[in-house]
C-alpha cells in the first residue's frame, strides 16, 4: 500500500491531523492499535470527568441541608461506573472507524513499526501484515501509565486510569499511589461516592507543581472529606492476599501497613514508542521522548511527532495545539511551515473546587523580577456574590502582575468553574491586555469572573495609594 500521508495514533492529536487532511481532500491513513479516540476519550478526560460529575451530585446531595432542603433516603452508587462507560461509548462513536470513514479518513486497526525512513510494517489483530510506503508521516502514538518499580507490584492486579473505569462497582476502599492531577481527581471522586480513599506520595505536598497555597487548601479539603493522606511516604512493597492489597510504606525509617480492596497507580505517564522501531527510521529520541524541532519535525524532516510522545506536558489541549500547527505545515504550499509556539500554557485540575493556573505564581515572579516590581492580588472566593449563592467557602482568585504597569504575569484560580474563569486571563496575557484594562470590561452579574474585575479594581486602589 502507498499513501502520501500516514498518521500513527488516533488520539486527540492524530485525529486533528487526519480529519484535517481529509477535509482538504488529501488521502490519509490513520493507524490505531487500540481504541479510536485515544487516552482522553477512553481512559482519561471523558470517563474521569463523567465520574467527577456523578461525585459532585452525590456531594451536593450531602450538602442539601445547607440550602434548606430535606430529603430522606440513601444514595445508590451501583450504576455510576456503568453510566461512565455509557458516556465513553457515546463519545467514542463520534470518532470511531465508521465515523472517520464518513469524513474521508482511511483507518487501520493495527500496530505499526518502522522498516525504514519511508516504510512501515503494520500488523493487524488477525496477524495479517502489510507494508505501507509513505511520503509524510505523523507520529501521535500518545503515552501510557508509568508503573514504578515497587517490589511485587507487577505480581498484583493493580489498576491504572486505563482499567479503573472497568470496575463493576465502587470499591469499599482504594489506595492511590500518586497525588498529581489524576490521583487527586479520582481520589476525591471515589471518596464522595462512598469509597474510603488513601493517597500515598513520596512528595511532601499534593499537586506538587502548584503553589504551596493551592496545595495546602486542597489538602485541607481532602482532610475534611476524610481522605487519608500519606505524604513524604515511600512505597516499599505491594502484596495481594485474600482479595486485599497490602502496601508497606515508610517515612523517616518508620514503616507502616495500609490495606484496601483496590490499588490505583497514578504516578505519571511515559511516551508510547517502544514498539515503533524508531531506530529503523533513524529517528532521534531519548528514553523519554522523540526529539523534534520548532515545527515538530523529527530529524527525518518528512516525519513529524506530536502529543505525549514528544514529552511533557501531557495535556490534550497541548497535543491538539501541536496538531493544528502540523496540519497547516502539511497543507500550506511552497514548503511553508507553521512553528509551534506555546507562549502561555493554561492548565486545570478538575477537583472540586477546580484548580486552574497559568504563567508564574508570586514566588516565581519575585525570583525573576524582584519583590519591589511585583504585586500579587488575591480575591477570596467567598467575597464573590455568585460563590455566596452557592455557599462556596474554599478558594480564591490570585493574579500576579507587574506592580506599575499591571501586566499580567500569571494567575491561579481555585473555584467552581475555575477553568472557564481562567480563559479571560489567558486571553488577556496572550493579547498583552493589562489587568487594569479588565476593570473596564462589563462582566455579567453575578458571574464568577466578577472576581477578575475586583482584582483589577484592587490594582487601581494600590496604584492611587502609591501616588499620594
Amino acid at each position: 500500500m502507498k499513501y502520501k500521508y500516514v498518521v500513527i495514533g488516533a488520539g486527540a492529536a492524530g485525529l486533528v491531523v487526519a480529519i484535517g487532511l481529509a477535509k482538504f481532500k488529501k488521502k490519509v491513513l490513520l493507524i490505531e492499535k487500540s481504541y479510536f479516540g485515544g487516552d482522553c476519550t477512553n481512559f482519561g478526560c471523558i470517563p474521569s470527568k463523567s465520574l467527577i460529575a456523578a461525585s459532585k451530585i452525590a456531594n451536593d446531595f450531602n450538602r442539601k441541608n445547607e440550602f434548606g432542603i430535606n430529603i430522606e433516603g440513601n444514595l445508590d452508587f451501583s450504576n455510576v461506573l456503568k453510566n461512565v462507560r455509557d458516556i465513553v461509548e457515546k463519545t467514542r462513536k463520534k470518532e470511531d472507524e465508521i465515523a472517520l470513514k464518513k469524513l474521508g479518513v482511511d483507518t487501520l486497526k493495527a500496530t505499526a513499526a518502522f522498516l525504514s525512513p519511508n516504510k512501515i510494517e503494520v500488523t493487524q489483530y488477525d496477524s495479517k501484515k502489510h507494508i505501507i510506503e509513505f511520503k509524510k508521516l505523523v507520529i501521535a502514538a500518545g503515552s501510557s501509565p508509568f508503573i514504578p518499580p515497587i517490589p511485587n507490584l507487577d505480581k498484583t492486579p493493580f489498576l491504572t486510569n486505563e482499567t479503573i473505569f472497568n470496575l463493576k462497582n465502587i470499591p469499599k476502599s482504594l489506595i492511590v499511589l500518586g497525588s498529581g492531577a489524576i490521583g487527586c481527581e479520582l481520589s476525591q471522586a471515589f471518596q464522595r461516592l462512598g469509597c474510603q480513599v488513601s493517597i500515598v506520595d513520596i512528595k511532601d505536598k499534593i499537586l506538587f507543581n502548584e503553589s504551596q497555597q493551592t496545595s495546602d487548601l486542597l489538602k485541607d479539603i481532602f482532610f475534611k472529606e476524610n481522605i487519608s493522606l500519606y505524604l513524604s511516604h515511600t512505597p516499599k512493597s505491594v502484596n495481594f492476599k485474600n482479595n486485599e492489597f497490602i502496601v508497606e510504606i515508610s517515612k523517616n525509617e518508620k514503616t507502616s501497613i495500609i490495606k484496601a480492596d483496590q490499588l490505583l497507580i497514578a504516578t505519571g505517564r511515559k511516551p508510547s514508542f517502544s514498539s515503533l522501531n524508531l531506530d529503523n527510521a533513524k529517528i532521534k529520541h531519548t528514553n523519554q521522548k522523540i526529539i523534534v524541532d520548532k515545527f515538530s519535525r523529527t530529524n527525518q524532516k518528512h516525519i513529524y511527532a506530536i502529543g505525549d510522545i514528544i514529552g511533557p506536558p501531557y495535556f490534550t489541549h497541548v497535543a491538539e495545539h501541536q496538531a493544528r500547527a502540523v496540519l497547516l505545515s502539511l497543507i500550506l504550499p511552497l514548503g511553508i511551515k507553521k512553528a509551534i509556539c506555546i507562549k502561555h500554557l493554561p492548565k486545570v485540575t478538575f477537583t472540586n473546587p477546580e484548580i486552574a493556573s497559568i504563567g508564574m505564581n508570586e514566588i516565581e515572579a519575585i525570583e525573576k523580577y524582584g519583590d519591589k516590581h511585583i504585586l500579587s492580588i488575591s480575591i477570596p472566593i467567598d467575597e464573590i456574590d455568585r460563590s455566596i449563592t452557592q455557599r462556596e467557602k474554599n478558594g480564591f482568585i490570585n493574579i500576579v502582575v507587574k506592580k506599575f504597569s499591571s501586566k499580567i504575569l500569571g494567575a491561579t484560580i481555585v473555584a467552581e468553574r475555575a477553568g472557564e474563569i481562567l480563559s479571560e486571563i489567558y486571553l488577556a496575557m496572550n493579547k498583552n491586555i493589562k489587568l487594569k484594562d479588565l476593570a473596564n470590561i462589563i462582566h455579567p452579574y453575578p458571574t464568577y469572573n466578577i472576581g477578575i474585575r475586583k482584582a483589577a479594581d484592587l490594582w487601581y486602589k494600590s496604584f492611587f495609594r502609591r501616588k499620594k
